[in-house]
């Protein structure tokens, strides 16, 4: 891709000469009608003082005689504009006879017969002609000027335009591009100070100094900073949080595995081994939910409803239905109008985690409820409930509540708000008209 530096030289450059050919145009065409009017001007003038000369006393007698070359007139010759001009004058009787001509032009007549200018061709060349009757002398005065004389005064012009532009176009372009590079130079100095941070900095950059049109730059760089260090404190306490939960199982684990060895008795050692597994068991779900979090919140993609909330949650029920018998619990889907479509995905995952913190909270004997409905999906289950004062911190992770009696991960509802924040949905929370928690998808 074209640097900036060059791109803007090469638009400056484009304008600049575009303006420039467009004045030289203008400038030539505008000399050229200029020229033509001071060069007209003066082949009236010639053509009058011929006719001026003729009324002459001398000059009537041999224009009366009308005698053919009877006259002798003088060349009209002299230089203008550095370029040597030349006239040439015809005196013709008004019966038709040449009464003489003035240096060596063409022998045939000049132009037509009426008065004024006009334009002819003699022996392929154009000429200009101004034609004066004189009636009181009975003659026709021509006076004719080569156009070619002309072309060569305005191709002059032209040279004149152009020579300056060929000079002056390379200072100009070396002015632009020094224009341009020193213009540019604020984003040079933004790039070298961001250049030489180091890679914990991740603390705003001053925009005050940027001009205007890079303020916008400098302010989306802030917030993609300020994000990036919320990231990472984000990792930071996942980390820490993650190692001070995996440290207490296991190290019941092998506070179990020491007794099972050590045990004196078969029901010891069975007592030990029960408990170890269950350690085991809650540590596979606590590894588990750290991976299920670690995905969603490393997957760019929203997700797709390709399926529908009633085959979502009875694919989910049907997987969690021996943990549900194991706790003395019923796990029951009720339809209230139509499904809706949702990425099986993460509302998979979503559902999953509200499903089984309603089986850990539920009383056993107890009924819990999959509400399904054109809306979205709902957990009813007969437990205690959350405690108000801990509804704001309920999707934190790692939090486990003050009041809950049973002690997980407090990874499950931050795994259910991320999932469901990937496909645009959202998570509330009400108390159930008679008992009960309702968590809502």
């Amino acid at each position: 891709m074209m640097s900036i530096r060059w791109r803007l030289f090469a638009i400056l450059l484009f304008a600049t000469g575009l303006i420039w050919f467009s004045a030289v145009v203008w400038l030539q065409y505008s000399a050229k009608a200029q020229i033509e009017r001071v060069l007209d001007s003066r082949l009236a003038e010639a053509g009058q003082m011929v006719s001026a000369l003729l009324a002459d006393r001398g000059l009537a007698d041999a224009v009366s005689s009308d005698a053919e070359g009877g006259l002798s007139l003088p060349d009209f010759q002299y230089v203008e504009g550095g370029l040597e001009r030349q006239l040439h004058c015809q005196v013709w009787s008004l019966r038709g006879t040449l009464l003489g001509q003035s240096g060596a032009g063409p022998e045939a007549r000049l132009g037509a017969s009426e008065p004024g200018f006009s334009m002819t061709q003699m022996n392929g060349e154009r000429w200009r002609v101004y034609t004066v009757i004189n009636a009181e002398l009975g003659v026709e005065i021509v006076v004719g000027e080569s156009l070619a004389m002309r072309e060569n005064l305005v191709a002059d012009v032209r040279a004149g335009l152009l020579w300056p532009i060929l000079v002056i176009a390379p200072l100009l372009a070396g002015a632009i591009w020094l224009s341009v590079g020193r213009g540019l130079l604020p984003l040079k100095q933004f790039a070298a100070g961001l250049s030489v941070r180091s890679e914990s900095n991740l603390s705003p950059v001053a925009t005050t100094p940027l001009p205007p049109e890079m303020r916008p730059v400098g302010a989306a760089l802030n917030g993609l900073l300020a994000r990036l260090a919320e990231a990472r404190r984000r990792e930071r306490d996942f980390i820490s949080y993650a190692a001070h939960e995996l440290k207490t199982p296991l190290a019941g684990i092998k506070t179990q595995a020491q007794v099972a060895r050590a045990a004196p008795s078969g029901d010891v050692q069975r007592n030990a081994l029960d408990r170890l597994t269950g350690a085991v068991d809650r540590t596979n779900r606590l590894v588990n939910q750290l991976l299920d979090l670690a995905r969603i919140e490393d997957d760019g993609a929203t997700g797709r409803p390709t399926d529908t909330t009633d085959a979502i949650a009875r694919k989910i029920v049907s997987e969690l239905q021996e943990l549900a018998a194991a706790r003395n619990l019923v796990l029951h889907i009720e339809n209230r109008g139509n499904s809706c479509a949702a990425d099986p995905i993460h509302l998979g995952l979503a559902l999953r985690n509200v499903i089984e913190n309603a089986l850990n909270a539920a009383p056993g004997g107890s009924v819990v409820t999959i509400v399904l409905s054109g809306k979205g999906v709902e957990v009813h289950d007969e437990g205690p409930g959350i405690d108000a004062a801990d509804l704001p911190y309920v999707t934190q992770r790692f939090f486990t509540g003050t009041g809950s009696k049973h002690k997980g991960s407090g990874l499950g509802l931050a795994i259910t708000a991320a999932a469901l924040n990937r496909i645009g949905w959202k998570l509330y929370f009400r108390k159930d008209a008679s008992n009960g928690q309702i968590v809502g998808l």
